[in-house]
């Protein structure tokens, strides 16, 4: 898995950049070993040791122009590269630089010879921790190695993934987390999260939702590893908070729960953030437990198994929402997977494929068919809410009398007293200031409705002194009235005129 660079062209050299470059020139003319890694074992053939071998001789010969000349353009592509960089400081001078874009940023360069690119890069940035493996990438892919580069120097291991202590000590430093010193973020013991396991650097990373960003934490660690796979020496699994409360037979849900081996190759192979991971695992474990589960009741993390009843105890919610989730549940077998305990997001969830079925627990067919048509701006749970709302109105009304030819006064207190108990105190309200009308005894009735209602206090500046007073007085009538159904609503109208004043009747059609 080579890292190549990507050519942008050439321009004039800056000064500052010129001496740097000869700089390192000079300093690998008489140095070619500040080229090679760091050896952990003793190899019988070490390509590196066999290029600085060739380099020395390079070295030696790089005051003839023509044997240099030949170096650059003939043989080992690392020792064309250092045959290039070491013609700069005979030279003594950088005339073109080009420029090229890396993994790691644009990165200035000087073209010499017939060397590979990124081969040129490398030598020229030996002192770079990132950019010096694009010299090394092609040997380590070739023979195996694992060559891990720290701010110092490149160490090479040549028995499989196995970093020293240096460069896993800076490969964490990279990391943009909040680690303490076993390497988790300060949240992931609540029990969700990523963990990402170093095998050979015995380390574990763990980093909950919270905190995880949008960086993968395997290739940040392994990004300065030249290898043929720098990941493979990493695991990465999801923490999950789940919980079993319930005890069931043929359980399938703690294996929908781990990880999928796609998901582990996605995020190895860079696809994936930690963010992205986390993510992509949610959904691929809520279809995996409908895949794998013919029947089960989840809030959260936690899983009740197949119990409706402890599943329903759980939500929190009005009694209407739970009603409708509850007779929703009852009549079937059904997956349930609620994100929260709260039982208007589990509404929103179910509503596409159950709306009717939500609404019809709660109201009748026609009622269904209404909030349908006329209620879409309202919410799922509003909705049911409004169905519910309507039909307990409908039974209300139901054990509410007619009257055969109401005067103004009793007309007006019968509309507000039905409007509360069938539509709600809001209702009643609005309907006492758009009618509270021009005769006193009118206003004095909308005056008791108003302290019936709990809101005699904020209304009262918009009445008379009398009225208001005799409005006092009407009120205990106002609240029988409002608490009465039935002949015991005929007989509370009555008394309610007849404290008035107003001489009407109320006779029942």
């Amino acid at each position: 898995m080579g890292r190549r660079a990507r050519f942008r062209g050439a321009k004039a050299t800056p000064k500052t950049l010129e001496k740097d470059l000869l700089e390192k020139s000079k300093a690998l003319a008489g140095e070619p070993s500040l080229l090679m890694p760091r050896c952990t074992k003793e190899c019988r053939r070490c390509d590196f040791k066999k290029a600085v071998d060739k380099m020395e001789k390079v070295s030696q010969r790089r005051s003839d122009p023509k044997k240099l000349e030949k170096a650059m353009n003939r043989g080992d592509q690392l020792v064309r590269a250092y045959a290039a960089t070491i013609s700069l400081h005979q030279a003594g001078k950088v005339p073109y630089l080009a420029a090229t874009k890396t993994p790691m940023g644009e990165v200035s360069y000087a073209v010499r010879g017939k060397a590979e690119r990124d081969k040129l890069i490398g030598v020229q940035h030996y002192d770079d921790p990132e950019l010096r493996l694009l010299a090394l990438w092609g040997t380590a892919q070739k023979r195996g190695l694992h060559i891990y580069s720290t701010e110092k120097c490149a160490i090479c291991s040549p028995d499989g993934p196995r970093p020293p202590a240096e460069y896993v000590r800076e490969a964490v430093g990279l990391l943009p987390y909040d680690l303490d010193v076993q390497g988790a973020c300060p949240h992931v013991k609540d029990g969700r999260g990523i963990r990402v396991r170093w095998k050979g650097a015995d380390r574990t990373i763990a980093v909950c939702p919270s905190c995880a960003g949008d960086i993968n934490t395997a290739h940040m660690l392994a990004s300065r590893i030249a290898a043929k796979d720098p990941t493979d020496d990493f695991e990465v699994e999801v923490i999950s908070g789940l919980k079993c409360d319930a005890t069931c037979q043929g359980c399938h849900v703690k294996d929908a729960y781990q990880l999928p081996k796609d998901l582990v190759k996605r995020y190895l192979s860079a696809e994936l953030n930690d963010t992205d991971l986390l993510e992509e695992h949610t959904r691929s474990r809520a279809a995996a437990v409908r895949e794998k589960q013919d029947e089960v009741y989840m809030v959260g993390e936690v899983c009740y198994g197949r119990d409706k009843e402890r599943f329903l105890a759980a939500m929190r919610g009005s009694d209407t929402e739970k009603k409708a989730i509850s007779s929703l549940i009852s009549s079937r077998k059904l997956c349930v997977l609620s994100r929260t305990d709260q039982a208007a997001n589990l509404i929103s969830d179910l509503w596409p494929e159950h709306k009717e079925e939500l609404l019809a627990a709660v109201a009748s067919p026609d009622i269904v068919k209404r909030v349908l048509a006329e209620r879409s701006e309202l919410t799922p749970s509003q909705m049911v809410a409004e169905a519910g709302r309507m039909e307990s109105y409908r039974e209300i009304e139901g054990t509410l009398p007619s009257f055969k030819a109401l005067g103004p006064v009793g007309a007006h207190a019968d509309r507000v007293a039905h409007l509360a108990k069938t539509e709600g105190k809001e209702a009643a309200l609005r309907h006492i200031e758009k009618s509270k009308g021009s005769d006193h005894r009118q206003r004095s009735v909308s005056v008791a409705f108003l302290s019936a209602l709990g809101e005699g206090q904020t209304k009262s500046w918009q009445f008379t002194r009398e009225e208001t007073d005799y409005g006092a007085y009407l009120a205990p009538f106002a609240q029988q009235l409002l608490a009465s159904a039935g002949d015991d609503y005929v007989e509370a109208l009555r008394l309610l005129l007849e404290a008035s004043g107003s001489n009407e009747k109320a006779e029942k059609a």
